[in-house]
Formats: structure tokens, C-alpha cells, sequence
């Protein structure tokens, strides 16, 4: 076989980088990050080990994430991650989400599952799985956000629960999580139009009860906006470093500050800069007690002829 010639050699040197390339390889990450999280999903394991790993994984293997990795039990919808030393444990019979995504040079995967360790819950899963599954195969250049959006009530519908209604699936762009358009999980106006080039989190959620979640108290997960803000504070500033630098504009978990700072420093920060309107929290979400609420996720990227699901 003869050696390739240095012109060949200089014309796949030079050959550009697939556009949509960090964009798939995100997606295996947060996929693989997943799997590592399913089989732990039983009675006695704690919430804070299976966040540990999933993030420790694609910590390993991606720039970085592009939210903490979420756990939700039973009624609880979004954005619960462990505080530092968590001790919640999951039992018998609960309804488990974990939700997480990766970054990889800015470009963004988000996905999520839920597993029902009550078989009665299953349909639940299903109904979410199913919308989700719906809304994919619909989605490409000229498509209806909102249709799509009354597709995916109409089958959580027919399975005889109730879309979440105050969450969305959005767009993904780069180095930002939610970007200007949102894929509804209920039918609305206005008509917003898929485009080429785009990305999407396509995420359901389906309850046993209302689809109304209210916000808890007690953040765990804040994120920084492009602001610059005077504080007056020390630990604020120590904040703001560690932020700004590893987080850019990501949701973060406050267990990840905890590590890095006082327990009342950080709490003093964290006052300063949500007074300052430098720093916005993401509370839990959650149903009435005695609901059940399942997720299902996955992102897609919007080609010329269609799309391609990349988690």
C-alpha cells in the first residue's frame, strides 16, 4: 500500500471539525453518565451517591456539566440535587428521575429517565417515554412547537395522567441551557417554528395528579447572570471567583461551593448576590404529596432533512 502524499496529508489536517461533532459527543457522555446511574436505582441507596457518580463521570469525560445532576422522588418534579452530606436514602416502592446533562466546549446534552420500583408506576414512566418518543419523531425544519406541544399532552392524556404544565423541553444553544424557544408539553399559542441548525431538550413530564408544581423553599441549585454587581462582602467575592471561572453561566449546585467555602460565608454570598440580582436560584419543583410525577428526556439536533437524537 503506498504512503499517503503530503498534499493529501495537508487537506485532512485541514478538513473542518463537523459542526454538529461536540454536539453528539455531549450526548454519548450524558448517556453513558445514565447508565452508570440505572442499577444503583433501588431500596437503600443514597440520593448523593448516585449524583456523585454521574457527576464524577462526566467530569472525567466532557468539559463540564451543564447543570447539577438532578434526583427526584415521588412527587417531586425538578431541580433537587444533594446538599453536602445528603442522607436521603431511596425506598422501597419509590418513583426515581435522574436527570443530568454534559457539556463539551459549550456545546450541551440533556437527558433523563425515570425508573418506577412499584410496577404500578410503570404506566406512569410509559406515558412519559411515549410523549417524549411522539414528540421526536415530529420534530424537523418547519415544525410547530406548538403542535408539537399538543401531541405530547394528547398522549400522556390517553394514558390518563396530566402533563406537568409549568415545565418545558427548550432550546439549546451554545454555553447557554435554555435558550429562546421552549417545546410546551401542552397545546397554546403562539406558533413557533423549528428551524435547521437548531438544538433541543425535548423533556416531559407526566403526574398522577393536577400537572401543577409549586416552587419549595430551600434552593440547592443557583446559576450567575452576565451581570458585574459592587459587593460589599468577602465571601461574595470568593463566590463569584469560583463561579464565574467553573461555571461560567450554569446552573451549579451549592453542595459544590460547600466544599470550597465556610458554611456561613457561603450562606452570606449567597444573600448578597441574590439581593444584588447577580445570582437567581432554581427551586425545587414539586406536586402535592401523594402524586407521582415521571420524567423522560433526550436532545436532538435539527438537521436539513430532519433531525438526529444525540443522548
Amino acid at each position: 500500500m503506498s504512503e499517503k502524499s503530503e498534499t493529501e496529508d495537508q487537506t485532512e489536517a485541514e478538513e473542518p471539525e463537523d459542526e454538529w461533532d461536540r454536539w453528539r459527543r455531549a450526548g454519548v457522555i450524558a448517556r453513558e453518565a445514565l447508565d452508570i446511574a440505572r442499577p444503583m436505582i433501588k431500596p437503600g441507596t443514597k440520593v448523593i451517591d448516585i449524583v456523585e457518580a454521574v457527576e464524577s463521570y462526566i467530569r472525567e469525560h466532557a468539559t463540564g456539566l451543564s447543570f447539577p445532576c438532578n434526583v427526584a422522588i415521588n412527587h417531586i418534579a425538578a431541580h433537587y440535587t444533594s446538599p453536602l452530606n445528603d442522607e436521603t436514602v431511596i425506598q422501597d416502592g419509590d418513583l426515581v428521575t435522574v436527570d443530568c446533562g454534559a457539556h463539551v466546549e459549550g456545546c450541551i446534552s440533556d437527558s433523563a429517565f425515570t425508573v418506577a420500583l412499584n410496577p404500578e408506576h410503570e404506566s406512569l414512566v410509559k406515558a412519559a417515554e411515549e410523549a417524549v418518543r411522539a414528540a421526536v419523531d415530529v420534530i424537523r425544519p418547519g415544525a410547530k412547537l406548538n403542535t408539537i406541544g399538543e401531541l405530547i399532552e394528547d398522549t400522556i392524556h390517553s394514558a390518563g395522567f396530566e402533563p406537568v404544565k409549568q415545565l418545558t423541553g427548550h432550546q439549546l444553544e451554545e454555553w447557554t441551557l435554555h435558550g429562546e424557544k421552549q417545546v410546551p408539553c401542552v397545546s397554546g399559542k403562539p406558533e413557533v417554528v423549528v428551524e435547521a441548525g437548531e438544538a433541543y431538550a425535548i423533556e416531559v413530564f407526566a403526574s398522577t395528579g393536577s400537572g401543577n408544581v409549586t416552587e419549595q423553599p430551600n434552593p440547592l441549585i443557583y446559576q450567575l447572570l452576565p451581570i458585574r454587581v459592587p459587593v460589599r462582602f468577602r465571601g461574595s467575592r470568593q463566590f463569584l471567583s469560583i463561579a464565574r471561572r467553573e461555571y461560567r453561566e450554569f446552573p451549579f449546585a451549592e453542595r459544590w461551593l460547600a466544599q470550597r467555602m465556610r458554611h456561613a460565608a457561603l450562606k452570606m454570598a449567597i444573600r448578597e448576590l441574590r439581593q444584588n440580582g447577580a445570582l437567581i436560584a432554581h427551586p425545587i419543583l414539586a406536586e402535592e404529596k401523594g402524586v407521582f410525577v415521571s420524567q423522560h428526556e433526550h436532545t436532538v439536533l435539527i438537521t436539513d432533512d430532519g433531525h438526529e437524537q444525540t443522548t
